[in-house]
């Protein structure tokens, strides 16, 4: 068989053979971007030659039968014939299941073949009968020699996940002091925009706040398009503050394309390092997000990790962790256009259509509002106002 897990664009996919139990067992850590420490890895293969076409993973204390049919649902989504299993722990995590797996499996018409068990260095078949290669006290792993997968070309962007941590770290030191000064400015140029009144002494601020921010998300994607950075501190701190309505930062996620998700990505991580923690979470999402759908698994689960941190309740944020906790495909993400978003977002109107559709779980999307006076704010800036959106 041989493996072509997501490539960079233009790339020729890696021909890599995995003939015995040591290649699948050298190939996994590759394929993941990270050691596959305490969990159940299994590789969906598909067409004649046994391609891989995805690699899943999941901890090796997720209930069994949970954990089997999820798997089995994801697989059978992406149309993989047969599969490859590999557990990393003691046998009483993984056996439980690999038997849950074993039975799972083949209600969907997929051929498991081979479930193997890593502990201690050595190496265990759950479906190979013969004590000649697989005696009862296991196989030693070998040790040492490249991974046969090469992890830049299966991911075309960052694969560590410490690696992925810290690309999502926010800016410290003179750079932290000049977005604080930055993020002041843009809370008073808030405040004002919130004080004006019309004619009629009725104040205009969520339709011009949207208005406002919808030009400055299409100029800094239009930036991000042709190679430009999104700009200075003030630049950056006045984005993140309008991205609060989610009307503004619905527009940035539409925007987004697998074709040119690394420069969204490259976007909204600059966004997300630079703001604010009370403004963090929308960029943060939108980075995750971009993440995603470039195939660059370590990056978004960094930054759905920290914007969890900074809004447990992020709605956007939820979406993203459940397409990723789902194993859901990139491939199976179904985009809207910006024109779309704008005629069935009126104004006002909270909850509201996606962004894009998911073909299977998760449901929801993004949803239409206005954020709060950053004056009239609780104490705790932690928690953004957008509380609404996707409904997963």
């Amino acid at each position: 068989m041989t493996s072509d897990d997501r490539m960079p664009p233009g790339g020729a996919a890696p021909m890599v053979a995995l003939r015995r139990p040591e290649d699948v067992i050298r190939a996994v850590p590759a394929l993941l971007g990270r050691p596959p420490d305490d969990s159940v890895v299994v590789l969906g293969l598909r067409g004649p030659t046994g391609r891989v076409r995805i690699a899943l993973s999941a901890p090796a204390d997720e209930p069994p039968d949970e954990f089997a049919r999820a798997t089995a649902e994801a697989l059978a989504a992406e149309g993989c014939g047969s599969a490859l299993a590999v557990g990393y722990g003691p046998a009483a995590q993984i056996t439980p299941r690999m038997d849950a797996l074993r039975r799972a499996v083949p209600l969907h018409g997929i051929e498991l073949r081979d479930a193997l068990r890593v502990t201690d260095g050595r190496y265990w078949s759950y479906l190979c009968p013969s004590p000649d290669c697989c005696p009862a006290e296991g196989v030693p792993v070998p040790r040492g020699g490249p991974p046969v997968v090469p992890p830049a070309a299966l991911r075309g962007g960052p694969t560590d996940a410490g690696g992925a941590v810290g690309e999502v770290a926010p800016v410290d030191g003179p750079e932290r002091d000049r977005m604080d000064r930055a993020t002041a400015a843009a809370e008073a140029r808030c405040a004002r925009m919130w004080s004006s009144r019309d004619g009629g002494g009725h104040s205009a601020f969520g339709t011009a706040f949207r208005a406002e921010g919808l030009r400055e998300v299409r100029a800094a994607v239009a930036g991000a398009l042709a190679g430009r950075a999104p700009g200075g501190a003030d630049r950056v701190a006045w984005l993140a503050l309008l991205l609060v309505s989610v009307r503004v930062r619905d527009e940035a996620w539409v925007y987004i394309r697998a074709e040119n998700a690394a420069l969204h990505a490259d976007l909204w991580r600059r966004v997300f390092r630079m703001a604010d923690p009370a403004y963090a979470a929308a960029p943060g999402s939108l980075l995750a997000f971009a993440a995603w759908l470039g195939g660059d698994a370590p990056l978004a689960e960094a930054a759905l990790d920290r914007v969890a941190r900074l809004a447990p309740r992020y709605s956007m944020a939820a979406l993203i962790r459940q397409a990723v906790d789902h194993r859901l495909s990139p491939d199976r993400w179904r985009p809207v256009t910006p024109e779309w978003l704008e005629r069935n977002s009126p104004e006002g109107r909270s909850g509201g259509h996606p962004a894009g559709r998911p073909v299977g779980p998760p449901a929801g999307g993004p949803g239409e509002g206005v954020p709060e006076h950053p004056r009239e704010r609780p104490a705790d800036r932690a928690e953004p106002p957008d509380a609404e959106g996707p409904t997963p």
